[in-house]
């Protein structure tokens, strides 16, 4: 044993050559024997191979500060053999944005050997993006621990670490390897297993708030991830509007583990009282967000809220929507950066300014012809006397740079029909609504007191072409949020 005794210098440096194709450098050595025969190598280098005399030499690949291997007499003596426990103190993997060709050479059986425990603390893991000035992916890995290492099969580990975007804390555990593809990158390692992320800081992009948790499973290689599971956000905000919502999300997607890019095909969300199917990516350099909601369903004003920093939504209601959401990552504040284009039906739907709701109360009525209402106050009434109505509304939308504008918008109450053309500032809050309403009343029959006797006259040029319909006339809501007003106007 003593004539091959393995734990020297030039024997461990031809091992690890051997099991990476990298040249290996150790600035210090010692062999231990007792009670494990092992031994100590420090500032450890592997770098990829020069493959011409004369070039320079490549940035190192991994450090280790300290290795530390020990083994057993029993394990030296067995075939094949065993080793008890190698420990990594200081490590430091940096991965360039091409990969590194790391990979084990072919070995004879009499050759092979069996790691029963590989283990690294604070160890950090960097990942090159590839684009120039852009600063690496850090993954700063608090414990990894591995198993029966050696031979060609997938290795059990457990390891918890620092994901760096967003910033959170995740728990992980399954299978690692064999450690190369077919073309022997280190990209091209097989991964899979479960993780937890918790404690995860949204706030980190400049247009979202929040914290997340999140857990689910995860497969494919270390150069691009499978993902399937959920998050819960209890806290989730659009930064310029600071209305917070409780998100939870299912999704299914892929993350390139190059640059980051997130790809989420299937995705289920529920945000406030608001249900979403949809797919969406997180891409680009820099990275541009998209989403596109091919079904969403809920109460309005979760998705008002969402991009207005007003206190109240102008308007609640139950809506069914569709809507493709850009987010370019401009310099620019959160409104005037976000692309929407959709369509959405609100039934039932009632304003909250008191004025609003009063003037829709009163079109609706003088739009049948009522008049001179006793005001009774009953249940059915507001303030006014006037009976209290829902709006349906539907249509389509386009916002950009801030404004957003609806073509076309159909307006309906009991009594009345609109067709119009809106548009609302997200900056400055101002309304402005036009169209035509079709009313079940005459113009006559809408109006009261002495004008209604005059407005007789125009009734035929407001009249309907249908027989026994009523007028169709101007209207108008026009003013900012909280003191808009409607109107109904002759030309």
């Amino acid at each position: 044993m003593a004539v091959k005794w393995p734990f020297t210098r030039e024997a461990m440096i031809k091992r690890l050559e051997r099991a990476s194709s990298a040249q290996v450098e150790m600035r210090g050595f010692h062999g231990t024997y007792f009670p494990f025969p092992g031994c100590i190598a420090e500032d450890v280098v592997f770098r990829e191979k020069v493959p011409a005399v004369g070039q320079k030499q490549p940035e190192p690949i991994i450090t280790i500060r300290k290795l530390t291997i020990e083994s057993t007499f029993s394990g030296l003596l067995s075939k094949p053999g065993r080793i008890r426990r190698i420990i990594a103190d200081g490590l430091r993997i940096q991965v360039p944005h091409e990969g590194a060709n790391l990979h084990s050479q072919a070995s004879s059986g009499s050759d092979q050997t069996i790691i029963e425990e590989l283990r690294a603390d604070n160890a950090v893991l960097e990942l090159a993006t590839g684009h120039a000035g852009e600063n690496k992916l850090v993954f700063q890995i608090h414990h990894a621990l591995f198993h029966e290492i050696g031979g060609r099969n997938a290795v059990p580990f457990q390891v918890s670490l620092h994901l760096p975007v967003p910033p959170g804390e995740v728990e992980s555990g399954g299978s690692i390897g064999p450690w190369k593809d077919e073309k022997g990158s280190v990209r091209g390692t097989a991964i899979s297993g479960k993780y937890v992320l918790t404690r995860a800081d949204l706030g980190v992009f400049k247009a979202l708030g929040g914290i997340v948790s999140s857990r689910g499973e995860f497969s494919g290689t270390l150069e691009k991830l499978n993902l399937a599971g959920m998050t819960d956000t209890p806290d989730f905000e659009v930064k310029e509007s600071g209305h917070q919502f409780h998100l939870s999300t299912q999704f299914r997607g892929s993350l390139d583990m190059r640059n980051g890019d997130l790809v989420l095909p299937s995705l289920e969300a529920r945000l406030g009282s608001t249900n979403l199917l949809a797919h969406g990516s997180v891409s680009g350099k820099p990275k541009t967000v998209t989403l596109d909601v091919t079904h969403g369903q809920g109460e309005i004003q979760d998705l008002i809220l969402l991009f207005s920093d007003a206190k109240t939504a102008p308007v609640v209601g139950p809506v069914v929507f569709q809507a493709h959401a850009v987010l370019p990552a401009e310099h620019r504040p959160f409104k005037e950066r976000v692309r929407l284009t959709g369509n959405f039906s609100i039934g039932h739907a009632r304003f909250t300014s008191t004025n609003t709701q009063k003037d829709v109360d009163q079109l609706s009525e003088r739009a049948e012809g009522k008049k001179d209402k006793q005001k009774d106050h009953d249940q059915d009434d507001d303030e006014n006397g006037f009976e209290r109505v829902l709006t349906d509304l539907k249509g389509d939308v386009v916002m950009k740079d801030g404004v957003a504008k609806f073509s076309p918008v159909s307006f309906a109450v009991p009594g009345a029909e609109a067709d119009m053309k809106c548009t609302y500032s997200l900056l400055t809050k101002r309304v402005d609504m036009r169209g035509k309403m079709r009313m079940l009343a005459t113009v006559s029959q809408a109006s009261t007191g002495a004008k209604s006797i005059f407005l007789k006259v125009l009734d035929p040029f407001y009249k309907k072409k249908e027989k026994g319909a009523g007028a169709e006339v101007p209207i108008k809501m026009t003013g900012t949020y909280g003191h808009t007003h409607f109107s109904v106007g002759l030309k």
